[in-house]
């Protein structure tokens, strides 16, 4: 009897060994962490300049370095930092501004204790005036003529100092574009203040301008908002990417009588006659198109290319090879400038029958 009870108990023992266990500790946490409040409150005002700034997490955080991701417009000095639970508080080193809007911005990227990292930022607006600056200008954000995802838009308050740079000052407001290109820069004031706005395409989406990899706006937009006018839209801004290629296309009639010949079609970026920097053939109906052209300044030519060696020159006469004639070649009359992205249709050009002819 003993000897069945420890072979029932020793198949108890085995049975329940096979049953799966969560590991120790739970399952894993997979869950982002998220912000449960700030301090002070999102659209609060009339804040004592003396507060502190803080979020409020919905689980324990990685707490080392984590108020570098913190950034208040308009800049502030970090004094001291303090937690309390899930929650930091950051002490400005000085009081802050009084009648001022704060936007306070936390970055993507902080983690909680089991490493989750929250990929959404979080931004949120307080004044220490009695109302909250309610003016915005919104638009979207175009790269190659289309619309951008990886858009930051930034806004200066005008007046700048002679050294300003948009590229690398720091903004007094800031703001990303959506999946569809757009927009917003709120918490602006509006007694005709006058602000300029300067965007790049953040490719790495790093939020920080890396230049020679990511392409900036061109020029600077200005915009006046008032108690009358607080509310700018459609202020679209375009990257344009430096390194975009461009199109060239066009039309050569041959009336040069040579009509066995292909005709080719040659950008030169200098004067000095060497080797075009892209060439093409017309097709049969004389139609040309250069797809992939750098941005520069280019010189262009049609030629009847007989001797197949891309520059306007000289054959063999077909009646007395002692002699060269000049093949049938057309320089188109303008310098063509071209931008980046651009695409250029020219006039048609004509070739007709060249009379060149010289002795070899």
């Amino acid at each position: 009897m003993r000897g069945v009870l420890w072979t029932i108990l020793f198949v108890a023992m085995i049975i329940a060994c096979a049953v799966p266990a969560p590991p120790p500790g739970g399952p894993e946490d997979k869950t982002p962490p998220s912000i449960l409040a700030t301090f002070p409150a999102a659209g609060s005002s009339g804040v004592d300049p003396s507060s502190e700034i803080g979020f409020s997490f919905s689980e324990g955080m990685k707490r080392s370095r984590l108020e570098r991701r913190v950034q208040l417009s308009p800049q502030i000095e970090i004094g001291t930092v303090r937690w309390k639970g899930n929650t930091i508080f950051i002490r400005p080193a000085e009081p802050l501004h009084p009648d001022t809007t704060y936007l306070v911005t936390l970055g993507p990227g902080f983690r909680d204790e089991h490493n989750v990292a929250g990929k959404n930022g979080h931004q949120f607006a307080f004044a220490t005036s009695a109302a909250i600056d309610s003016g915005a200008i919104a638009g979207r954000v175009y790269f190659r003529r289309e619309p951008t995802k990886n858009g930051v838009v930034r806004c200066f308050v005008l007046p700048v100092d002679s050294g300003f740079r948009p590229e690398a000052a720091r903004p007094d407001r800031e703001s990303t574009t959506d999946r569809a290109g757009y927009y917003r820069v709120e918490f602006l004031a509006t007694e005709g203040l006058s602000y300029i706005l300067w965007a790049f395409e953040d490719a790495n989406a790093n939020a920080t301008f890396a230049p020679g990899s990511e392409a900036g706006l061109t020029e600077l937009d200005t915009v006046i908002l008032t108690p009358g006018t607080p509310f700018v839209d459609g202020r679209d801004l375009y990257i344009v990417d430096p390194n975009e290629p461009a199109k060239v296309a066009g039309v050569v009639f041959n009336r040069s009588g040579l009509d066995t010949f292909a005709v080719s079609v040659a950008l030169h970026s200098d004067s000095t006659g060497g080797a075009p920097s892209y060439l093409v053939a017309c097709d049969t109906a004389g139609v040309y198109e250069f797809a992939n052209v750098k941005a520069g300044k280019y010189l262009l030519y049609a030629i009847v290319d007989i001797v197949a060696d891309s520059v306007c020159g000289w054959y063999p006469c077909f009646d007395d090879s002692a002699w060269s004639c000049e093949e049938p070649c057309a320089q188109y009359p303008d310098t063509l400038f071209v931008e980046p992205g651009g695409e250029s249709l020219l006039d048609t050009l004509t070739l007709f029958p060249a009379t060149g002819r010289k002795e070899q």
